[in-house]
């Protein structure tokens, strides 16, 4: 008698990642492979083909076996999924980077030093990466840039992180 529990689930191929990528390593073609992965529990970005990785550079440490998704890597289109008339900005690392507890995908305040005082430049920039010798990568609207850079290039600018 068939049953449905016996039934193969339907699958789609999707990248894996078949070896650890730590945050800022660039994905190199022996780190992922396509296999067939249920649909039920596929993430919905997922990726079909590893030319949409190999080559970019890890947002955050990517796990053997996971399924790698766009906002995974930096790289050509990175920014496009989050809005447009947005910017990656370097920011030095400070005290909290370097903690820990920022971590690629977490929304900061970013502070910093003005003609008119300490105050807050952009508010929720999204962390696209953080790493101990590149400090942290946020983006942020391209009109708050330029105040982001100064205040960044000044040593007087630092992360404030968001709860949620």
């Amino acid at each position: 008698m068939w049953s449905q529990d016996s039934a193969t689930p339907p699958a789609e191929a999707t990248v894996v990642a078949v070896a650890d990528v730590a945050a800022g390593e660039i994905v190199q073609p022996s780190d992922v492979q396509v296999v067939q992965w249920p649909v039920a529990s596929r993430p919905q970005a997922a990726a079909r083909s590893p030319d949409e990785f190999v080559g970019r550079t890890a947002t955050a440490a990517i796990a053997a076996g996971e399924p790698l998704t766009p906002a995974r890597v930096a790289g050509p289109g990175a920014l496009s999924a989050i809005g447009a008339d947005v910017v990656a900005v370097r920011l030095p690392d400070d005290a909290l980077t370097r903690s820990g507890l920022i971590r690629a995908g977490d929304h900061v305040n970013v502070v910093g030093q003005t003609q008119t005082g300490v105050r807050t430049l952009v508010t929720g920039a999204i962390v696209l990466t953080v790493t101990q010798d590149q400090g942290i990568i946020v983006a942020v609207p391209a009109t708050n840039a330029a105040q982001v850079v100064q205040a960044a290039s000044s040593d007087s600018s630092s992360v404030v992180l968001l709860a949620g």
